[in-house]
């Protein structure tokens, strides 16, 4: 009797991918953990007796350390490229491992009366090592993954990787709210465990050398024309460019638009949960897509396409009224944005003689969009209305798309000769 195709695809990737099948069941594991720790860590805070204030540090301050810790490696503050690839994966996820372990000591310490305030601050501080340790585990599992690896193989190994953490914030969320809603130790506690698997997938991945080659037969990059690594230059920096203005969008989205939905058009907090839902639904599917398909690679008009997705995203919260319009906006920048995004990460990637600086640049530049989207999203909506940002995010996926095409035409194979 023939294999049912789905238990033959699923062999074929434990053999395809036997060297690193622990990692990608890190990755699952480590994005279900951030995504319940994200949502029930304001709660937890509130219930200890934080004010809004200390809310948002704790998740700011999260996200704080982790831009902070990209830029020092950037500058060559911290220099992890002299480790161990597999080690300093290992590291990042022991010391996230150990900060849910601290808040549910911390949370057992409060409640028998012996921490007081000091509990809020150690939270905080708790936030803050935990964005500084992913440093050790994002853009490290990215190089990982692509060395030695160029073109089909590249695309799919890199496209496996966002199918797994993608399915992971659609999903972690919900499970923390839900847990959440139940008592305060439990997502912490269901946290150790999925962290704790993030550690066992990782290490149970395929050894690697001083250099952080995985021990495989991948075969010798080929060598690349001149027209070749123009191309790629050309497509990188527009990529750039879109994963910058498309995290600005999520940014926007993620922000103001729940004030929007809630204060002005009188939707429900679940109808801004759904749409978020909706959003990271467009995400998996685009990076799915992707890591199926390699044809999309140096496609001018796809490309474009998909930026004229969060033009269309910008428009329709500008001039909707009815939530399934707003639910629409929400996929096309959830899709817009997981394309440019694979995007950048493979034309980064791809030829790249440094590759974990280029996965810093890469993780440096959405996060950078996320704090300007936010940011600025929160002070146009405040000061000047709350549809504001979203003209914001509408003239600068407009600009982009400018630079970008004088980019195209200015790095021609002739304008070079």
């Amino acid at each position: 009797m023939t294999d049912v195709w789905p238990i033959t695809g699923l062999k074929k990737f434990f053999i395809d991918e036997r060297d690193v099948c622990g990692l990608y069941g890190g990755v699952l594991f480590q994005g279900l953990y951030n995504g319940i720790w994200l949502v029930a860590l304001p709660f937890v805070t509130k219930r200890l007796g934080g004010s809004d204030f200390e809310v948002g540090l704790c998740v700011g301050l999260g996200f704080g350390g982790y831009m902070a810790a990209l830029v020092a490696s950037l500058l060559g503050w911290i220099n992890l490229e002299r480790f161990n690839v597999k080690r300093v994966v290992q590291c990042g996820t022991g010391v996230i491992t150990m900060v849910p372990v601290l808040g549910y000591l911390t949370l057992t310490a409060t409640e028998r009366g012996y921490l007081g305030e000091s509990a809020i601050l150690i939270l905080i501080g708790l936030a803050t090592i935990q964005g500084l340790a992913a440093v050790m585990f994002w853009p490290r599992v990215m190089n990982w993954l692509s060395i030695g690896y160029e073109g089909r193989e590249l695309n799919r190994r890199l496209g496996l990787f966002n199918v797994f953490w993608s399915f992971s914030i659609m999903v972690g969320p919900y499970i923390g709210g839900y847990l959440v809603e139940v008592n305060s130790r439990l997502p912490i506690i269901v946290g150790i465990v999925f962290s704790t698997l993030s550690f066992a997938g990782v290490s149970f991945a395929g050894k690697t050398d001083k250099r952080g080659m995985v021990n495989a037969n991948n075969g010798e990059v080929k060598s690349i024309e001149s027209t070749e690594l123009l191309r790629r230059r050309r497509f990188m920096w527009m990529s750039r460019i879109g994963l910058l203005i498309s995290f600005i969008c999520i940014g926007l989205v993620r922000a103001p638009l729940a004030l929007l939905f809630k204060d002005n058009l009188g939707f429900s907090e679940s109808n801004y949960g759904a749409a978020i839902m909706i959003m990271s639904a467009a995400v998996f599917v685009v990076f799915f897509a992707a890591a199926r398909t390699h044809w999309w690679h140096y496609v001018m008009w796809i490309f474009l396409g998909t930026e004229g997705m969060l033009l269309l995203s910008m428009l329709l919260i500008l001039n909707g009224e009815s939530l399934w319009v707003f639910f629409a906006a929400a996929g096309l920048a959830g899709g817009g944005q997981a394309f440019l995004y694979a995007s950048h990460l493979y034309y980064g990637i791809s030829g790249a003689k440094n590759r974990q600086r280029r996965t810093l640049i890469h993780e440096t530049t959405l996060c950078l969009g996320m704090v300007i989207g936010s940011v600025a999203g929160g002070y146009l909506s405040g000061n000047v209305g709350p549809y504001a940002p979203y003209w914001f995010g509408f003239f600068v996926v407009a600009g982009g798309l400018g630079t970008q095409l004088a980019i195209w035409k200015l790095n021609r194979p002739t304008a070079l000769g």
